[in-house]
């Protein structure tokens, strides 16, 4: 499971880690701690409030000067961009280990579940997700395709097994994984932190083959990157 994408404390990601490499060979370990301050408190904001998290807030949440920030990382956007390939690479971690699942449909299961909950606990993922990956750079325009493409084998895989549903596309499994995204509450009825994987287990169950299943309605979704 990975609810805590760019939300959790480990003192040392893959973004820690590379971001580190880049500073001074003699960093003082004061003007170090800084820095990786400045990391954790970018992950949060970019989780809580997306993308266009501001320079100030995230310097402000790492108690530092804006000055730090620019000083250590040139821009906020180069910032925002680190982080957020840290937690695409989270994503694609949790991708590959449904890939790697035996069984078709519990490789379906890990994936809508851990995809949803991702999305839900962090903003700036959702907002990447949902824009148009050719806006970002050539690096997370590829990962955004390779997402792509192991969605399309996850459904390909459960087809073969006749486990899914053989009227639902790898589309249709794109679009689901966003039913618990912003979903918290509706009159007056208030979701519990377990919400996202409630939902992916109901999709599941309607995603599932099922000889006696009604046909469903409508179109899938379209391709917008292949048209």
């Amino acid at each position: 499971m990975i609810a805590s994408v760019l939300l959790y404390s480990d003192p040392m990601s893959q973004t820690d880690a590379a971001l580190a490499e880049t500073g001074p060979p003699h960093e003082r370990a004061d003007s170090r701690r800084k820095r990786l301050r400045l990391i954790e408190a970018a992950r949060l904001v970019v989780a809580e409030k997306g993308l266009e998290a501001g320079a100030a807030e995230i310097a402000a949440r790492a108690e530092v000067g804006v000055g730090t920030l620019y000083r250590r990382f040139g821009t906020r956007e180069a910032l925002v961009k680190d982080i957020l390939m840290d937690g695409i690479a989270e994503i694609q971690a949790a991708v590959d280990r449904a890939l790697a699942a035996p069984d078709p449909w519990t490789g379906l299961t890990l994936f809508l579940t851990d995809f949803s909950t991702a999305q839900t606990a962090n903003r700036g993922l959702h907002e990447f997700t949902a824009a148009d990956a050719t806006a970002f750079s050539p690096e997370l325009h590829a990962d955004s395709m390779k997402l792509r493409h192991a969605v399309q084998e996850l459904a390909e895989r459960a087809h073969r097994a006749g486990v899914l549903r053989k009227d639902v596309t790898w589309r249709d499994i794109v679009v689901l994984s966003l039913a618990s995204v912003n979903a918290s509450t509706c009159l007056g009825v208030h979701a519990t932190d377990t919400q996202p994987e409630r939902t992916a287990a109901i999709l599941l169950a309607g995603l599932r083959a099922d000889d006696a299943a009604s046909p469903l309605p409508g179109e899938p979704p379209i391709d917008l990157l292949a048209c």
